[in-house]
């Protein structure tokens, strides 16, 4: 079977599941799926340098770039649509992820014209949170190629119940598959000794590190961790914050202005975007990873946090709240200061709760979240729509 991913953009500006669709790719093929990739040098500040036009190896994985113009995650690309058109007919199956871009909506077409089926992943774009983030745009936009995308589809993958619970389908009549986000336990199995990240960053060597990683957005919930965090620190004075990810939408500044508000700038590292083995060793010497998001279709740093044996606490807004609080692998709170307050508390002051969630989390990630699981799921997604 071959298999084509297309993604509006790979930047890691864009967060952790376009990056993991390298990892996806990588390990379709070495189990025997011939998988591309094909994507655009989209990237919110312009666009990443990387050869256009031609197959790339990244991480193993087998990329094509496109040109995007103008730059940005809603431009066009005529050399996406030229290619698609031309090759797309080589493969079994399309798997098309997120739904307001340019590439998903040509991809879809291309898709028809050579009757070739797809899957859809929306991949959050369907939740009705994020669905009132330039909501006429987007009725506007659906209206007239959305719900194309959507009602052509042999099939739609959500990553967990809760996000196929909420999205707004506009009646589809497409059968649902729920494929969560995988992660490779080879990354984790063997974790990195501890002290890196603390001996990299020494205003935290001595401090117990509350970690939020993720881009820097309105979405996750900045807004209520920082007074959440203040009022931990009263309880627990060798706090420390550390705000770990892009930010890709200068939500960053405002974030600041709070924490001068809270006076708590010396309490407060901030380390941007990490590379894979900083971010691990980052999820290693944290006491606590918090997520405190509004919307999260899945939560991929969530599962990274729990293979790395650390306890969690999570909004319930965080679509797999509900497969962590029945494993007893995390804290789950309200979307509300005092809730997270109460959440983080619990786990900075019971070191024992924190070693057990720990070790639960971990335990769950071995059983429903490593590719080795997720990709029997989604190979068997594929099998059904390539025979349709």
């Amino acid at each position: 079977m071959k298999i084509l991913q297309v993604v509006p953009g790979m930047s890691p500006q864009y967060g952790g599941p376009n990056v993991a669709l390298t990892d996806l790719t990588r390990l379709l093929t070495e189990r025997g799926f011939e998988t591309t990739l094909m994507t655009t040098n989209s990237d919110p500040s312009g666009r990443i340098d990387v050869p256009l036009g031609v197959m790339t190896s990244q991480r193993g994985a087998n990329v094509m770039y496109f040109n995007m113009w103008p730059a940005g995650r809603y431009a066009f690309s005529m050399a996406l649509a030229k290619s698609l058109f031309q090759n797309i007919n080589n493969y079994d199956v399309v798997h098309i992820h997120w739904l307001y871009s340019f590439s998903s909506l040509i991809a879809a077409i291309a898709a028809q014209y050579a009757h070739v089926p797809y899957v859809f992943q929306p991949n959050g774009s369907l939740d009705p949170y994020l669905m009132k983030k330039n909501r006429w745009l987007k009725n506007f936009y659906n209206t007239i190629w959305g719900n194309y995308i959507i009602q052509h589809a042999a099939g739609i993958i959500f990553t967990s119940e809760a996000e196929c619970t909420f999205a707004d389908l506009h009646k589809a009549n497409v059968p649902e598959h729920i494929v969560p986000v995988g992660l490779d336990w080879k990354d984790y199995a063997i974790l990195p000794s501890q002290g890196q990240f603390r001996k990299q960053y020494p205003a935290v060597a001595d401090k117990k590190i509350i970690l939020f990683l993720g881009r820097i957005s309105r979405q996750k919930g900045l807004d209520l961790l920082i007074p959440a965090f203040h009022a931990v620190k009263s309880r627990v004075p060798n706090a420390h914050l550390v705000i770990a990810g892009p930010d890709s939408e200068g939500y960053g500044e405002t974030i600041r202005q709070l924490i001068g508000q809270f006076n708590l700038e010396d309490s407060v590292t901030w380390v941007g975007y990490l590379s894979r083995e900083m971010k691990l060793a980052a999820y290693v010497d944290c006491d606590l990873y918090v997520l405190p998001s509004y919307a999260e279709n899945f939560g991929a740093t969530v599962t990274e946090a729990l293979a790395c044996e650390k306890p969690v606490v999570i909004t319930n807004r965080v679509n797999i709240c509900d497969e962590i609080e029945k494993a007893q692998a995390g804290i789950v709170v309200e979307c509300a200061v005092e809730s997270i307050v109460n959440g983080m508390r619990l786990v900075l002051e019971d070191p024992n709760l924190s070693r057990q969630l720990g070790q639960k989390g971990r335990k769950l990630v071995q059983q429903k979240y490593t590719w080795d699981v997720v990709l029997r799921e989604l190979i068997t997604v594929y099998q059904g729509v390539a025979v349709q």
